[in-house]
């Protein structure tokens, strides 16, 4: 798990020296975010595009790969796998760099990036916005200040050693218009993320801000709890496949615009849509016929033809692993097979399921209701799961299955996805004094995903937002473990993850 420290502040204070230190004793990254804008600069001037064309720039963000790496301490700036950090400070790419980091899209790429090397590593980022915009997740937060005045005498002592003639007061006055500037501006402006410890560097040394930051990241490894995500928590591929084509929709369908039963079972991203004027239909419905989207779930054959004969524009957004089961329940239905699924018989997807059965089914969720099903001796069966169903209990399902009279094949059809999602919880609430399990309380997933931590965590909780987080559950955790169902959004779990660490900050920082 990466440790991210973000550092944020005024011109002057001092921000990338320290923050170079910092990282040198840590022995982790220092990420220049100023080389990685002109590591893309140089990209644009090899690739000879125009720079003052904002859209030429971002059809060629794509092909330019930009990322720090350290090598026996000396910073490495990867342009596609070339080191170019010599290169990068030439008059034509400073230049270029200072328009190209102008555009939206630019900034938002390069965020994108430096975001994914905090997932990945333990650096030390500074700016005016990366506590509150870039890294607003980060482990530490410091704004880094000085008195106007102070950062103004070092300026001027700075132009004087290079034998520059300059006046003081100009310069203290120039200092304070770029702090309005800069705390004004529309996009990102530069203040205190509210969980960021103030550090006032006016009368301090750089050894004794340094100094004094250390000691913070020492505090907060000792004394504060450990919170670890779960890689796999969150949108799976089929959930989030569905949920962009419900936005597509939006922008370009005309007319109404439904969804067959609630998207997902997220009452936050449900409720989202209806305000987009996204409404949920079901059999009963009835109304202005418009485009139909057809969840990740899925339906039944004879269900499907009903929805496209009264006159539906019907999109079908079923998972493609869902599509794969029926696929199979047909195929080896029309050839003598009676279907066996491993699954909770009234969720959407097995009920979609079943729908495509060309004869008798039957839906168990325990080993032992296969003692009940009705068919006779000697049967052909297939068994299949729900891509959602707890994958220990179908093993157990599958053991008894090839214990019984029938003459079986079996086919595994719960989503990678959700296996790793269960497997990842497990080992997670095996480490964590606290379990968080994140989704709503009609998702399936995230039922079983509870039902996985409770059974390792004495202290699991089931919530649907940080709303339902009490701090209190966290007092005396040294650990906490956040998992989230395959219905959840990101940035619901980074919600959750925030709410978490705003307490520890309480708990465990003063400010200076």
């Amino acid at each position: 798990m990466s440790f991210t420290i973000a550092i944020d502040g005024p011109a002057g204070a001092g921000k990338s020296t320290i923050a170079k230190l910092v990282a040198k004793e840590l022995e982790c990254i220092y990420v220049d975010t100023g080389a990685m804008y002109r590591a893309l600069a140089l990209y644009m001037v090899r690739k000879g595009v125009d720079i003052h064309d904002e859209k030429k720039v971002e059809a060629e963000l794509a092909g330019a790969d930009v990322s720090l790496m350290y090598d026996k301490g000396e910073l490495k700036v990867m342009l596609n796998g070339e080191n170019v950090a010599g290169i990068i400070r030439t008059p034509e790419v400073s230049e270029a760099a200072s328009v190209v980091s102008a555009y939206r899209q630019v900034r938002k790429e390069l965020v994108r990036r430096q975001q994914l090397m905090a997932e990945k590593t333990d650096l030390v980022m500074d700016g005016r916005d990366i506590g509150t915009c870039v890294l607003p997740s980060a482990d530490l937060k410091i704004y880094l200040t000085a008195d106007a005045r102070v950062r103004g005498e070092r300026r001027y002592k700075e132009l004087l050693e290079k034998g520059e003639e300059c006046d003081l007061e100009e310069i203290i006055r120039d200092v304070i218009e770029r702090d309005r500037r800069d705390m004004t501006r529309e996009e990102s402006p530069l203040r205190q993320a509210d969980d960021a410890v103030l550090v006032d560097s006016s009368y301090m040394s750089i050894e004794e801000v340094c100094s004094a930051i250390l000691d913070l990241v020492k505090d907060k490894k000792k004394n504060c709890i450990e919170i670890r995500v779960c890689k796999t928590a969150g949108f799976c591929f089929g959930v989030k496949r569905a949920v962009d084509k419900v936005y597509e929709c939006i922008e370009s369908e005309e007319g109404p615009i439904y969804t067959y039963g609630p998207i997902i079972h997220n009452e936050d991203v449900v409720a989202e849509l209806e305000k987009k004027g996204v409404k949920v239909w079901d059999d009963d419905s009835k109304g202005e016929k418009g485009t139909l989207i057809i969840r990740a779930h899925g339906i039944g054959k004879e269900r499907m033809r009903k929805l496209q004969s009264i006159g539906m524009n019907v999109i079908d957004a079923t998972c493609p692993f869902v599509k794969k089961i029926h696929k199979i329940v047909s195929e080896k239905s029309a050839e003598g097979y009676n279907i066996i699924i491993a699954g909770k018989k009234d969720h959407p997807e097995v009920i979609g399921i079943t729908g495509w059965c060309e004869g008798p089914f039957y839906v168990v969720s325990e080993p032992e209701d296969l003692d009940n099903i009705p068919f006779e001796e000697g049967s052909k069966c297939c068994l299949v799961s729900q891509t959602t169903f707890n994958h220990n209990k179908f093993n157990k399902i599958v053991a008894k299955f090839k214990k019984t009279m029938y003459y079986g094949l079996v086919f595994n059809s719960i989503c990678n996805a959700t296996q790793e999602n269960q497997e990842e919880t497990a080992r997670v609430s095996e480490w964590a004094d606290v379990m968080l399990v994140i989704g709503g309380k009609h998702s399936s997933n995230t039922q079983k995903l509870n039902e996985i931590a409770s059974e390792r965590c004495e202290h699991t909780y089931f919530i649907q937002s940080s709303d339902e987080l009490d701090p209190a559950w966290i007092d005396h955790a040294d650990r906490v473990g956040i998992t989230a169902g395959a219905s959840t959004p990101q940035n619901i779990i980074e919600e959750v993850k925030t709410k978490c660490q705003k307490k520890v900050l309480r708990n465990c920082w003063k400010k200076m």
